[in-house]
């Protein structure tokens, strides 16, 4: 399926974060930092869906230095004093005007790490802030789902409107229309409308076991909403 070019793109070595591994760079499409930039690949994956998911508001990369030690959060650069313990978490994000901190990390290193997340999540609770764990297994197979979803998400955005809305008279007009195989030669080319109408609320679409690469699903009608994007739940 045709989509815009892709926005992964690793630094120049020169230019690899503090952990020594090389960054991605990615549109936060306007919530919050302008631009994130992502030590893995993994975290790259989640600040895509961040970006799709229509409760979280705000994203930003790295936002705040906890000193473990003395269980203050500094939301500004500090000197770290080596005499201290300090915790850098992956990214804040904001969820329907609520604060969260998501580290992101994969499965099997999760028991491997040193770092005590019930001190961290408690220290965080305290600042009236929220605290998760993420890995790929909240995501399953749905990479390049939300791939393809964010490229578009971040194309013109009048485009993606115009998309929709064309889609969402057809559907209106039209019966019989129960598979995107049935869009076909109605409009073309069926991926743009049916990801923009993905977007906008205009059908819904199972993230995590439905397939936008081969086009096989069916098309349920979403009438506005768009739950079918919140795939992670943060309470």
């Amino acid at each position: 399926m045709r989509v815009a070019p892709t926005t992964e793109r690793q630094i120049d070595p020169a230019k690899r974060t503090r952990r020594g591994r090389p960054a991605f760079r990615m549109s936060s499409a306007g919530k919050g930092d302008v631009v994130l930039k992502c030590q893995s690949r993994l975290e790259w994956l989640f600040a895509m869906l961040f970006v799709l998911h229509p409760g979280i508001s705000e994203i930003y990369f790295q936002p705040l230095i906890v000193n473990l030690t003395r269980s203050k959060v500094y939301r500004r650069k500090v000197k770290l004093d080596p005499r201290y313990k300090y915790y850098i978490p992956d990214f804040l994000i904001v969820v329907n005007g609520k604060e969260f901190i998501v580290e992101v990390k994969a499965a099997a290193l999760l028991g491997m790490t040193n770092k005590d997340f019930d001190q961290i999540q408690e220290i965080f609770e305290k600042n009236a802030i929220g605290f998760c764990k993420l890995t790929e297994l909240d995501l399953g197979e749905a990479e390049n789902n939300i791939r393809i979803l964010y490229e578009y998400c971040v194309h013109d955005a009048d485009s993606v409107t115009t998309w929709s809305n064309d889609l969402k008279r057809l559907l209106e007009t039209h019966q019989g229309i129960n598979h995107v195989n049935d869009l076909a030669g109605l409009l073309e080319p069926v991926n743009w409308y049916v990801c923009a109408g993905i977007l906008r609320g205009v059908i819904s679409f199972d993230l995590l076991n439905w397939d936008l690469m081969g086009m096989n699903f069916p098309v349920v009608q979403a009438y506005g909403s768009l739950k079918h994007l919140e795939v992670i739940s943060f309470v």
